[in-house]
């Protein structure tokens, strides 16, 4: 005679809780950072996490402000595409080769200098310590 298995989870109580430490509605509340213009279009920057330092000089601009400036400056052809390659590099890749998951980087810049970091960056990541 073999060993009947049961198909209920053994801790039904406990399913989908945390195991233990603070709930996040217990936690501190961060102080609201205030939102700092975009130096490219004078919009504030309602997400700072995802802006980049402008090369010139640091300020903090919205990702889109800053694709657009690349892809004006890079001006890809037809049958090419930018794209953001990640800290701070574009790249201008064929569409191609894009849909297929390649890469085929025709031409690439780095945007923000990953040497020094801004001031905005450092007291962004200061606060999220």
């Amino acid at each position: 005679m073999g060993i009947k298995m049961s198909t209920k989870p053994k801790n039904r109580d406990r399913r989908g809780r945390r195991k233990g430490g603070t709930r996040r509605s217990d936690s501190p509340r961060r102080p609201d950072r205030p939102k700092p213009p975009c130096s490219i279009c004078g919009e504030p920057i309602q997400d700072i996490t995802s802006a980049l330092s402008r090369p010139t000089d640091g300020t903090p601009v919205h990702f889109d402000c800053a694709l657009k400036s690349v892809t004006d400056k890079l001006n890809p052809g037809e049958g090419e595409k930018v794209i953001y390659l990640g800290k701070g590099s574009f790249a201008v890749v064929e569409l191609e080769a894009y849909q297929k998951r390649l890469l085929k980087i025709s031409s690439r810049i780095d945007w923000e200098n990953l040497e020094e970091k801004s001031e905005w960056r450092r007291e962004l990541m200061a606060d999220l310590k």
